[in-house]
């Protein structure tokens, strides 16, 4: 617990640089590590789980707690799937708590609660926040996800949540499910004998296809995305179903809503038609959508075409056409102001214009492209240079 000199000090900086404040010199009495790691803290949490920002009496962890923590509304998204599936009064356990964020959304509505973490000092904060946050009772453990895992009986949960970790030595990134810790896959069964329904939360990086053939027994696999940027992949496991799993993708808007969910199996996507824009019918006027990552990183793009009615200009292109502006596309649509054809005449027009330049299903790369037309980055113009259905390679001049 920090003193009351420390504690005045941090609400008195709340919003203040942090790196001036620990170059700045330090008054006597305030512990100015703690205060710096709580001022961060919640400056990091103001706008990840705001929640816990307007909360007296949150205790806030190093930093990389807090970078790796689930996001409060992608946490009550994935609550809200849970209480859709098991109800109130269920009995459930974070084995991998971490910052306490997911476990705390997660069992808003259970009826006995374990949260267990390896670290001492991520224990200490969930033992503070939980009370502060008025959840108590919520039972807290500090050990390793397996020796917690063996002191459970059989069928003594409803539900176990996990968040591997995903970074490896030195930092480095893991893309595998295996690779993280603890190791999912080998876990698996034991999970699946303590409680019939088990949630992991991997990273937005991961395989999908691949995730699914490492895992068995999912029924549901989630890409959540925030903003339009992809945050996580989670998959929930069920006791003894032997089906295809539904995918589901999902962007999260600022305000905490969740945009319209794109979900499919993936035999049933591949069943319906795929619309293709003739490409004739790209004309200044008629609109052009690009979903955003997590609906890109589904793949459902026929799911997509036949939700928003609209039509892909190439099998590899995936940026769909309509005649009038889709209603709810899971993604940015743009107006055609022209179609710019890809020969050196054409391109000149183009040359020390200021645009936001992308390619889709392009033999060259964006930044080679920028440098060869000497675009400047920016402005309300948008040029996307693509591959239409007949295979001729153009650019698309629009505006959002």
């Amino acid at each position: 617990m920090a003193n009351n000199l420390t504690e005045q000090f941090i609400l008195e900086h709340l919003t203040a640089d942090v790196r001036t404040l620990a170059l700045s010199a330090r008054p006597d009495g305030v512990d100015m590590q703690y205060a710096l790691t709580q001022i961060s803290g919640w400056q990091a949490a103001r706008l990840k789980v705001p929640l816990w920002a307007a909360t007296e009496g949150i205790v806030y962890p190093h930093h990389l707690s807090l970078e790796q923590c689930t996001s409060q509304y992608i946490a009550q998204y994935k609550a809200s799937f849970i209480e859709n599936r098991l109800g109130s009064g269920f009995k459930m356990a974070d084995i991998t708590g971490g910052f306490g964020v997911d476990c705390f959304f997660l069992s808003r509505n259970a009826s006995q609660v374990y949260y267990n973490e390896m670290s001492a000092e991520l224990c200490d904060c969930a033992k503070a926040n939980f009370k502060a946050l008025g959840r108590p009772k919520i039972e807290i453990s500090c050990c390793t996800a397996e020796d917690f895992i063996t002191s459970l009986e059989p069928d003594s949960l409803d539900l176990i949540y996990l968040d591997p970790a995903r970074r490896g030595d030195a930092g480095r990134k893991l893309v595998s499910i295996s690779d993280c810790q603890p190791d999912t896959v080998a876990l698996q069964d034991d999970l699946l004998r303590i409680a019939p329904n088990v949630m992991v939360k991997l990273s937005p990086m991961l395989d999908i296809s691949r995730a699914l053939t490492e895992l068995r027994h999912v029924s549901s696999a989630f890409i959540v995305g925030l903003e339009g940027e992809c945050k996580e992949i989670t998959l929930f496991m069920q006791r003894g179903f032997n089906s295809e799993p539904t995918i589901t993708a999902v962007d999260i808007k600022s305000d905490g809503t969740p945009e319209s969910a794109v979900s499919s199996a993936k035999s049933v996507d591949a069943a319906l038609p795929q619309p293709i824009a003739d490409a004739s019918n790209l004309q200044p006027g008629t609109f052009i959508s690009e979903p955003s990552a997590p609906y890109m990183k589904s793949a459902l793009f026929r799911t997509i075409a036949a939700q928003t009615g609209t039509a892909l200009l190439h099998p590899d292109t995936h940026l769909f056409w309509s005649k009038e502006k889709p209603e709810n596309f899971p993604g940015r649509t743009f107006q055609i102001q022209g179609i710019i054809p890809f020969d050196k005449r054409s391109l000149s027009a183009l040359t020390k214009t200021q645009a936001n330049l992308s390619v889709r299903n392009f033999p060259e790369s964006a930044p080679a492209l920028q440098r060869r037309l000497k675009l400047r980055d920016g402005g309300s113009r948008y040029l996307i240079a693509t591959t239409l259905s007949d295979n001729k390679k153009i650019i698309l001049d629009l505006r959002r």
